[in-house]
């Protein structure tokens, strides 16, 4: 990409998301200070520097859309407007998403897409824009900063009427620096002038611009991409509680994320690259199989230890060891190379929009899509529900797959969804309780032969299942409702 086309694509952007340009300028100056600072000793080209320039313009891009997460939002800004070249708009994206709060690059699908030689220079500029950004955290634009090196280490002079509380901001916003270019910066304030009291932090706009994304107009494909970057920072998020093993909730978390996943792929099928989409839905399959012996031996453990039965202490410490055995598997999984370069793929796909079918807009498919969803669900009410656990079980996955595709317009139904989802999360939860027995039957019934409190146990679970069983018809009948069909349909017509 040449200076030219990054700069148009830059205003642009500055325009059409009404960047405060001041406090965007004076952040890319002090970004190119230390830029320049450490270029020598780095090797960073022309070309890096004209990206970090552009990506502490945009820092700010998603600050008029939603000032909360404005972060996130203006990566997706970014990987909305395209300056042609992936890698450069993934980079941009990559140092808006970490300017702010702690840089969490692990879960970070804009990091995550990129090659190893371009993570890391998108992780070196991101660090160098967290500082920068931290130096006008005043928001008054009089802090100067001068460059000068002492035994070796960067040592960083500022001045200003409020060089204390940018030097302080800056200091605590090196953290991705120390991690991704070396030690510290010193920072030594020199403070000038009187200092006149200010808000620091970033100022919120009294009119916010509407999400891009949040409109039946947009390309199904567009809001798919950036439903699936949503759900990696969350798969990615219980990756690391899953290593840590902390709670028994971290793996449940991390199925759920896989399923969101596998979901939305399907969904997006009718515009998604084959192959590649194809690959993801097989990674968290994978992935959601490896964990799933770990959760189903958590939730049999928790209830287990919870009911007063004599004898069943060994079976539980055989579960217990079964479990541990289940976790170092999905841990080892976890670490490996094969499950990076498959996320690496995963992130590719949400990042970039080769090989996607941009065309059909989310009202060409969306209300289709969830009445053939919710008439699958109907299906299986045949004058009755299903008695056979194998009809119940495939009964919660279409729940499960009516409840994704409502979650995938979430963003253009808005507070309306709530009164879809609710009673679909009921009737789910009710299954989940109904399938949870029938799994416990499964794993336990290999030590029935050798415990008695075990029989017992089994027992005691299959009254709750008949309890569970009777209740069914009362908690589906609200989603067999001609109320919740009118409410459905109005949702729908509306897209």
């Amino acid at each position: 990409m040449n200076d030219v086309t990054l700069s148009d694509y830059v205003e642009q952007l500055l325009a059409t998301y009404r960047v405060d340009r001041v406090h965007a300028r004076q952040v890319a100056d002090h970004a190119l200070t230390l830029f320049d600072a450490l270029q020598p000793k780095q090797g960073w080209s022309a070309t890096d520097r004209n990206l970090v320039e552009a990506g502490a313009l945009l820092h700010n891009v998603g600050l008029t859309t939603d000032p909360a997460e404005h972060h996130l939002v203006g990566r997706d800004i970014v990987l909305h407007h395209s300056p042609g070249d992936p890698a450069t708009q993934a980079i941009l994206g990559a140092i808006i998403a970490l300017h702010r709060r702690k840089p969490r690059f692990q879960i970070e699908p804009s990091v995550l897409c990129l090659k190893k030689r371009h993570r890391k220079l998108a992780l070196q500029l991101a660090a160098l824009v967290r500082v920068a950004d931290g130096f006008d955290y005043s928001q008054t634009q009089t802090t100067k900063v001068q460059v000068a090196s002492q035994n070796g280490r960067l040592r960083l002079i500022v001045s200003g009427p409020h060089a204390a509380v940018d030097a302080e901001r800056a200091s605590a916003k090196a953290d991705l620096w120390e991690r991704v270019i070396g030690t510290r910066p010193e920072i030594v304030v020199q403070s000038e002038g009187s200092v006149v009291e200010v808000v620091a932090g970033e100022e919120e706009p009294t009119e916010l611009l509407p999400y891009w994304y949040a409109s039946s107009e947009v390309p199904f494909a567009e809001l798919g991409r950036v439903v699936l970057r949503r759900h990696i920072r969350r798969l990615q998020q219980t990756v690391r509680a899953v290593k840590d093993d902390e709670t028994i909730e971290a793996v449940h978390d991390l199925r759920v994320a896989t399923r969101r996943i596998r979901a939305a792929l399907r969904l997006l099928t009718p515009v998604a690259p084959t192959k590649a989409a194809r690959r993801a839905t097989e990674t968290v399959r994978t992935l959601a199989r490896v964990a799933s012996a770990t959760r189903d031996r958590d939730v049999l453990l928790n209830d287990m230890t919870n009911r007063d039965i004599h004898g069943l202490e060994p079976v539980i410490e055989a579960v217990r060891a079964e479990r541990m055995a289940a976790h170092a598997a999905l841990v080892s999984y976890l670490s490996g190379k094969q499950y990076e370069r498959e996320l690496r793929a995963l992130a590719q796909l949400a990042c970039f929009s080769e090989g996607w079918d941009n065309r059909p807009r989310v009202r060409d498919h969306a209300g289709s899509m969830l009445y053939a969803h919710y008439e699958a669900l109907r299906s299986y009410d045949r004058n009755g529900l299903p008695e056979d656990e194998a009809s119940l079980h495939a009964m919660r996955i279409a729940g499960k797959r009516l409840r994704y595709a409502l979650e995938l317009i979430g963003d253009i139904v808005g507070e309306r969804l709530s009164d879809l989802l609710q009673p679909l999360i009921n009737f789910q939860d009710h299954l989940g309780a109904l399938n949870d027995v029938s799994v416990a039957r499964g794993l336990l019934t290999p030590h029935i032969a050798h415990s008695t409190a075990v029989t017992e146990y089994l027992a005691a679970r299959e009254t709750e299942w008949a309890t569970l069983r009777a209740e069914l018809p009362e908690c589906w009948s609200v989603l067999a409702s001609a109320d919740y069909r009118r409410h459905l349909l109005a949702v729908i017509g509306d897209l």
